[in-house]
Parts: C-alpha cells; sequence; structure tokens
C-alpha cells in the first residue's frame, strides 16, 4: 500500500512541470488548475494514510476490550450505607440505661413479689383505688338487678300472651253458644220448645160491683 502510494505521488510530482501536449504549450492558467488537482490529491491520499494508520493502532473492530483497557468501574455506595454513616452512633451508656429503664423483668417479679403495693405512689392513692372498686362492685349489681328485671319482664309478657289466648277462646266459645240453634239444642233437654205461634195479650176481665 505504501508503495503504490509513493508511486502516485512520484508520478504527480513529475507532472507538476509544464508539459507539452503535442506541439501545445500548456497555459499559466491551466498549470494552476493542475497543480490544484495535485494538492487535492496529495491531501486525499495524506488522509488515507493517516486513516489506515489509526485504523492500526486502534485494532480490528471485534476484538474485545480486556480489563486492562477498560476504565476502574467505581461503585457508588448504596443508600442503606449512606444513612448508616449520617446516622449518630447512640452512645453504649445511654443505650443500656434506656435498655434498663424499659425491661419488663423486674415489673413482673414486682407483680410476683407484690412489692409494688408497698411503694409510696400506690399507698397514696389507696383512697381513690378503694372508691373506683366500690363502683365496680355497684356496676355489676346493677348489671344483674336489670337482668333479673329483665327476665320478670319477659315472663310477665309471656303470661299476658297465654291469657289473651284464653280469653279469645272463651269469647269464641261464648258467642257460639249465644246463636239461636246452640239455644234451641240445649233447651229441648228440659222440654222446652220454641213456640211457634205468635203471644197474645190476656185481657183481665174486672166484675162489676153491685
Amino acid at each position: 500500500m505504501k508503495s503504490f502510494l509513493r508511486r502516485i505521488t512520484k508520478g504527480k510530482e513529475s507532472q507538476s512541470a509544464p508539459v507539452a501536449k503535442g506541439n501545445r504549450v500548456l497555459s499559466e492558467k491551466e498549470i494552476a488548475v493542475q497543480q490544484e488537482q495535485l494538492q487535492e490529491q496529495r491531501a486525499q491520499a495524506a488522509a488515507r494514510q493517516r486513516a489506515i494508520l489509526s485504523a492500526q493502532k486502534q485494532g480490528p473492530r471485534n476484538h474485545p476490550k480486556t480489563h486492562s483497557d477498560a476504565q476502574p468501574r467505581v461503585e457508588k455506595p448504596s443508600f442503606w450505607k449512606r444513612f448508616s454513616s449520617k446516622r449518630k452512633k447512640p452512645d453504649p451508656q445511654v443505650r443500656a440505661a434506656k435498655q434498663k429503664k424499659n425491661a419488663i423483668g423486674p415489673v413482673i417479679r414486682d407483680l410476683l413479689s407484690g412489692e409494688f403495693l408497698t411503694k409510696e405512689g400506690v399507698t397514696r392513692h389507696i383512697p381513690y383505688l378503694l372508691f373506683i372498686s366500690a363502683l365496680f362492685v355497684v356496676y355489676i349489681a346493677m348489671g344483674y338487678q336489670f337482668e333479673r328485671i329483665e327476665r320478670e319482664k319477659m315472663k310477665k309478657k309471656e303470661r299476658i300472651e297465654e291469657l289473651s289466648a284464653e280469653f279469645k277462646t272463651l269469647q269464641a266459645d261464648f258467642e257460639s253458644r249465644l246463636q239461636q240453634s246452640s239455644v234451641e239444642r240445649n233447651i229441648a233437654d228440659l222440654g222446652l220448645i220454641q213456640p211457634v205461634e205468635p203471644p197474645y195479650l190476656l185481657e183481665q176481665i174486672v166484675p162489676a160491683q153491685p
């Protein structure tokens, strides 16, 4: 490739001088045009040569880049790492004091042993605790009383329903006995019959006085 380029450049240099075509001598204008064309060809050849050299330096396109050629990858810290770095670490003494304060073991121990009743705060509020206990007792007693009243109310309601049904039954029986057919059937056993002829008025004859 380089030898080919050298031949082209040598041939163009030899043509740079005015050459006679046949018996005619080139004018200055034609010589200037040829020189411009020669310069353009030289520039194109130089550009091709630079492109070839750059391609040789870069290597083949399909060749993968090695780890040495690649830039080292910088890992960004995660959100949790940034948050933990900004977070203020608590003092171990303060942390131990909080754990001791929030512990459930001492509270359970006091409840089982009954020591919480001997504390000053509890003894000071004994009257109030007695008042609350009395309210609870009254509340429970009122609940039982309401239940007893409700049971009695239900019993009386059931009794009223039974009496109402009995009254309706007796009333229907009495109305059936008041019917004319029932009356005739009942007086037939006594030997009484219903008169067929209409009643008439008996007149009393008073004797004349002498």
